[in-house]
Order: C-alpha cells, then structure tokens, then sequence
C-alpha cells in the first residue's frame, strides 16, 4: 500500500486501466465460456436426442416390415382355412402347403431370418425343431409364447440368446381365426440380431459416442464394443435407462461422465440407447477455453501497450504543471498558453496562472504598504482578500507539497484548509452534523500530527442523522478538551469516540475520552456560569456553546458531563432534531 501511494499519477492511472481491462476481458471471456458451453452441450444434446430419434424410426421401419409379414400370414385364407379344418388332409401335406403359403409371404426371406408357425390345439401335428410348422406343445411353457397368447393378436417382440451375434430378435402375433376369434396358433418370425444391429452399429458420435439395444437388463453388442461392454452390471445405468426422463441425462460410471439418451421401440421392452463420453465435449470445450484465454491475453498486450501511450499523453500536462511549480519560488513561471485547453487539466494551470498573478500583485501591494508603513491599511488590504484566495493558496500548497512528498504537511495544510472553510462557513451559523464531522476530523487530523499521535478517534454514528441541524464549531471545543486535558499526561493510547444517535425528537451526541478525567461536577457548575466578557475568551469556551445551544434550540438542549467507565469525561450534547433548511457549505 505504501508503494501504491509513492507511485506516479501515470503509473496509477495504467494500473487502474489496465485493471479494469483485465476485469472486462475475464468478465467478457467468462461469460462467452460458459455461453458457449452451455448452448455446445445443449447441441450434443439434442443431436444425441436427433441421432436415437432417427435410428428409433429405422428400427421401427424394420420391425414393421417384420410385422407386414406375420399380417400377411394372418391373412393368408388357405393357411386360415387349413387351421380352422383340420383332417381334410394328412398333417404333413398341411404342413407342406403351409409352409408353401409362408414362404411367399417373404419369398427371399429379405426381412426375417427365419419364420415359423405353432399350431395351438391340434396335437396330430409333429413337434419339430427344423419344420417352420409345429405343435405349439413345443413352445407352449416358455415365456415369450404365453406373452404373445396374452397379446390377443397385438404384436409382442422379444430378444433371444443376447450372449453372442447368434441371438435373435424374436417378434410373434397369434394367428386368430377372423370367424370365431378363436387363436389357432402364434406366427413367429426372428430376425437375426447382428443383420437387425448393423445400422445402428456403424453410428458413431464424437470419439466414443455409440447405439445399442437393451433388453430387460440386458446390453445387446453383438459386435463387442469396449465402449458399451463399460456399462454392464452399472446400476446408475440401468437407472437411467428405465426411468421416465424424456431428455438426455449424465451419469458416473467408474467416476467417469456419460451423456445417455434412450428411446423405447414401439412400446416394446427394447430400448435404443445413444451413450457418449462427456470428456468429448470437455476436449472441445477446453479448445474453446484456450483460445479464449489466448485472445484474452493477446487483448490485454495489446491494451497495455495502447494504455502506456494513452496515460502518457493524459499525464503529459500533468508533469509539467509540476515542472512549473517546483520552479514557484525562484522563477514564478507561468504555464504557457497551449497548456490553457478546456478540459480540468486547462482549468487548473489557467489557476495555477491566475494564482501567480494574484501572489505577485499582493507581493507587490505588501512591498509598497511596507515602504509607506501603513500598517493599519495592510491589515485592512489582508482582511478584503478573498478567502477563496486562502483555499487556493493552501491547495496550492498542498500541491506543492505532494509534489516533494511532504505527506504530513500536505495532510496538515489539506486539513488545515477544510477547517478554515468550515469555521466560515459562507457566514452561517448553522450547519449539518456531517460538516460538522468533517470539521472535527479535519482538527483531529492537524492535532495528531501535532501530538505525534499520542491520541486517535473514532465515529459511531448513525447515518441517518448526518444531514440534519447543529450549529458550527459546538463539538470542537469538546474535543480540544479532551485532547488538552484529558491526555495531557498520556505520552501515548489517548482515545476519542464520538457517537450520534436519537431518541424521539432529540439528537444526541457522546464525546468520550479514557483520559486522566476530571470533577465533572465542577464542569457542570461553570457551564451555569455568567460570562464575564472583561475575561479572556477561552476561559468561557465550554460555557460558550452551552449558551449557543440553548439560545438556538431552547432551554430543554444543551450540555453536560460525566465520568465515564473508562476514568475519562463524558460531554453530550442534547439539541433539536431538525432537518437541515439552510445551504451548508460542502466540505
């Protein structure tokens, strides 16, 4: 922090730019970031969700055209009539001209693998692996065909064998006799898994993104890729995959991230999963991250280096008006009138000008008053200047000793000068309890220079109170006090607090030192006390804004003392809470 202040105007100023660059550019890149983030994995998203909608629809396609031939098997009036009479012929010759009608319903056999017929409730038919006609007795226990019996005629499909590329998808309808509704048997056709997964087994998404079925716990990957063999037996999986989320979820498996989306086939037990590595976003999204960071920094360089020209040229105006004043007192220099623009630089070296000719012309009045000893007519001259005249020249001073790094006198003649204007105050006597403030501080400020801070201050005040009424220079007096009295043995550890606060229409405030106190009884006496003017002034100070008080608030205001905790002396002051109607000079 010290360093800070000892910097120059110009270092500062590229410091506070070059700050706030950096703070828009990581605001700016950001922001961007997670935008873009944000809308690249809602783009993953929803081409996950586009890529399973459309294999979903190709599968669907597929199994529709699996459930066109069992349609046209159950459709088939020579298969039908067959059934629904049987004995007309030997069982092998209906076997025979069963077989024939199946195989024109998909003579090339282009969408199954292979299509059977179980006869339900005609036992004089063969139970036969190898015949596509059978005794349903064959069937009849396992689960797929009680299923389908259940179904009434509605499709139900299933997969069977999911160990290897030699399972099947496995989709059946009872054959119904369109007569009497009555089931002659259950049309089976499969579909061999690998022919029926090819599609979806050469879709790829990213580096590891892949389709796959499942099937009642089961992970379907006929062609055995490591990706998906990862999700078998993960329960967190299977938890995502069966519950009722409608939109891409992300899931941990082995403390890894997976974006999982899922689509049912046609109401079926099968679901189409689309499963991703979530790293393949990341990887794009940290490439993203980089060339933010890249650009963010190439945009910093570069501001730097416009900043550095730019604060030159601010500071430009700055550095030579301390030029000019460093020379004050042997050259007196005046700015020159290209340095007099209307922007604040200009203002201030026209005033730095307009000081000089004010300074050599008093100089001068002084010189030609001291030749004639008039010394009632100097002081006359002295009390017409304007105290404008005395800020200005202070500030000057302050300048000046800002300029040769004279921190204490700078501070000193900065605060020297708010008192002066507060004490004058435009030639009000009222004023808010803010100035009011102000102006303690401003005496605090000269006295702890003064007393090498052997004492400090501090406030308690409630905000809310600071723009109403007191009268000027009533807290000063209470804080010379202390300052004199109360620390006048302390080499060190002297504290002041000042508190402000209300109670109903009454503003109060507390000034309390630790010091070595006093009778404050005694002090409370004097206050009651008649002045006597033929006395010196200071004798009556406290009695002085006592009276001040009273005479305009009323008699119920005022100020008393006590000994507080601490061994030190208590002054409050009790006045009127009144807002402030007057223009109070702004310190």
């Amino acid at each position: 922090m010290e360093a800070l202040k000892n910097m120059s105007f110009r270092a500062k100023l590229l410091i506070t730019y070059i700050a706030v660059i950096i703070l828009c550019i990581i605001l700016f890149g950001s922001t961007m970031f997670s935008n873009f983030s944000k809308r690249f994995e809602s783009e993953i998203s929803y081409n996950t969700s586009q890529v399973t909608m459309l294999a979903v629809d190709n599968m669907t396609n597929s199994i529709n055209s699996i459930e066109q031939v069992l349609c046209t098997v159950q459709a088939n009036s020579t298969i039908s009539r067959i059934l629904s009479t049987p004995g007309a012929r030997s069982p092998y010759e209906e076997i025979a001209a069963i077989e024939n009608e199946m195989q024109a319903a998909d003579p090339l056999r282009a969408t199954v693998s292979n299509l059977s017929l179980y006869i339900a409730k005609n036992d004089s038919y063969p139970v036969s692996y190898t015949s596509a006609v059978s005794s349903a007795s064959l069937v009849e226990n396992e689960s797929w065909y009680k299923r389908t019996i259940e179904k009434n005629g509605d499709i139900y499909m299933s997969i069977m064998d999911t160990s290897d590329s030699n399972g099947v998808l496995c989709v059946a309808r009872a054959f119904i006799d369109t007569r009497t509704h009555e089931i002659l048997g259950v049309i089976r056709a499969d579909v061999n898994l690998s022919l029926f997964t090819n599609d979806i087994s050469k879709i790829t998404l990213g580096h590891t993104g892949r389709l796959f079925i499942v099937y009642e716990n089961h992970i379907i990957n006929t062609w055995n890729d490591s990706y998906i063999n990862s999700f078998v037996n993960e329960r967190s999986f299977f938890d995502a995959v069966y519950n009722d989320a409608a939109e891409p979820q992300i899931i941990k498996v082995n403390g890894i991230k997976h974006i999982i989306n899922k689509q049912r086939i046609k109401s079926s037990p099968i679901i189409l999963v689309c499963a991703s590595n979530y790293n393949d976003i990341n990887t794009d999204i940290r490439v993203v991250g980089v060339s933010v960071i890249t650009t963010g920094i190439i945009a910093i360089i570069g501001a730097i280096l416009l900043m550095f020209l730019l604060t030159g040229w601010l500071t430009a105006p700055i550095t030579k008006l301390i030029s000019y004043m460093k020379d004050f007192e042997t050259e007196r220099k005046r700015v020159p009138d290209e340095m007099l623009t209307n922007d604040e630089m200009g203002k201030l070296c026209a005033t730095y000008n307009a000081m000089l000719d004010t300074i050599d012309s008093l100089i001068n009045d002084v010189y030609e008053l001291y030749r004639k000893q008039k010394r009632f007519e100097l002081k006359a001259l002295q009390a017409q200047i304007n105290p404008h005249f005395l800020y200005n020249t202070l500030d000057s001073i302050n300048w000046m000793a800002r300029a040769h790094h004279a921190r204490d006198i700078s501070k000193m003649v900065s605060a020297l000068g708010t008192f002066f204007r507060h004490s004058l105050n435009k030639g009000n006597e009222y004023t808010t309890i803010e100035n009011e403030f102000k102006q303690i501080k401003s005496y605090t400020d000269i006295q702890k220079i003064r007393y090498d801070d052997k004492f400090d201050i501090s406030f308690d005040i409630d905000e809310e109170l600071l723009q109403c009424t007191i009268i000027k220079l009533c807290v000063q007096p209470l804080v010379e006090n202390c300052i004199l009295h109360g620390f006048e043995e302390f080499e060190e550890g002297g504290m002041i607090n000042i508190r402000l606060y209300a109670e109903g229409d009454y503003i109060y405030i507390s000034v309390e030192d630790n010091g070595c106190g006093t009778d404050t009884d005694e002090l409370n006496t004097a206050l009651a006390k008649e002045i006597d003017y033929n006395e010196p002034i200071e004798k009556y100070g406290l009695s002085n804004v006592n009276l001040r008080i009273k005479l305009y608030f009323d008699e119920t205001c005022g100020l008393t003392f006590t000994t507080n905790e601490k061994g030190g002396v208590t002054a409050l002051i009790k006045i009127r809470r009144k807002n402030h109607e007057y223009k109070a000079i702004d310190l």
